[in-house]
Formats: structure tokens, C-alpha cells, sequence
């Protein structure tokens, strides 16, 4: 698999990528030949019941590698307008899982990606279907706690991919 990481600099308290956040994930993310995916294990301590992962985390993994592909493919930020998610087979807390992203379709203002989470490649546990808004970041500044200026700062730090 061709690929390179994506750097993370944003300095914020995301659960799912944020490095300074001690509570969350931390998660890092790779450039793909099919889109962005990172690699993970997801704890006990967010499970559903013993041993699973909880069905609430496996919708915030496939949602999270999903904007790290905006952004990374992209340098854009994107909200989840929505998601549907199918919860194939159980997904088990403790084991390194592999969750990818690519675009389905993209216009000026929307993107469509899919996602899954394997434990192998050609072996899906859950896979999801998202559409997202592209926004400015005067938008998410409008939205978030966070001002224009950083979130200008941090977008300005990522490329856009021309194959996409």
C-alpha cells in the first residue's frame, strides 16, 4: 500500500485525533492510493459489553477517518450532514483494526465517502456511508469554540490532492 502520513497539527480537544487530549483516541492518519485510513486498538474501557467495542465509537472511528480524508486529500473541513452505519459482524476491543475512508462522489459544496473497519482488508466488521458539507472555517469558527484565525492556520497547512 502506497502511502504517507498525514501530518496532524491541530492543537485542539478532538476525542478521536486530538494529541492533547489524554482522554482520547489520539489516532494518526495515512494518505492512501484509495483515500486516508489509520490504524488503531480501541481499549476495554469503550466497549459496549465486555470484549466489543461500542457501537457509538465505531460510528465516531468511520466518521473521524472520514474528515481526515478532507482534510488530508483535500485541505478542506467538512460536517457530517449524515451517516448510516451497518454493523456487520462484532468489532472487538483489544485487536488492531484498520478504518478507511475514500470518496464516493464530490461536487463544489458536498463529498460522499464510504467507510469501513477490518481487523484484515478483505474482511469488513462495519462499514459506513457519510455525506458531508464542505464549509470555510469562518463557518466552523461560527459553529465551534474555536476562531477563524487558528482554524485558517491549521487548513493552510495541508495540500490539496489533485487526483481526487
Amino acid at each position: 500500500m502506497n502511502s504517507h502520513e498525514i501530518p496532524n497539527h491541530w492543537t485542539g480537544q478532538c476525542f478521536g485525533c486530538s494529541r492533547t487530549n489524554a482522554h482520547g483516541l489520539q489516532l494518526h492518519f495515512w494518505l492512501s492510493d484509495r483515500g486516508c485510513f489509520t490504524k488503531c486498538v480501541i481499549p476495554d474501557y469503550l466497549c459496549g459489553i465486555d470484549g466489543l467495542v461500542h457501537g457509538g465509537i465505531i460510528a465516531l472511528l468511520l466518521d473521524e477517518v472520514a474528515q481526515w480524508t478532507l482534510i488530508g486529500r483535500h485541505a478542506k473541513f467538512g460536517v457530517t450532514r449524515e451517516i448510516s452505519v451497518r454493523y456487520l459482524k462484532p468489532v472487538p476491543t483489544n485487536t488492531e483494526l484498520l478504518v478507511e475512508a475514500q470518496i464516493v462522489n464530490r461536487d463544489d459544496k458536498n463529498v460522499v465517502l464510504r467507510s469501513t473497519i477490518c481487523i484484515t482488508p478483505d474482511v469488513p466488521l462495519a462499514e459506513g456511508e457519510s455525506k458531508w458539507l464542505l464549509v470555510n472555517p469562518s463557518t466552523v469558527a461560527k459553529l465551534s469554540a474555536v476562531d477563524e484565525s487558528t482554524l485558517r492556520r491549521f487548513l493552510s497547512q495541508y495540500e490539496p490532492h489533485a487526483e481526487d
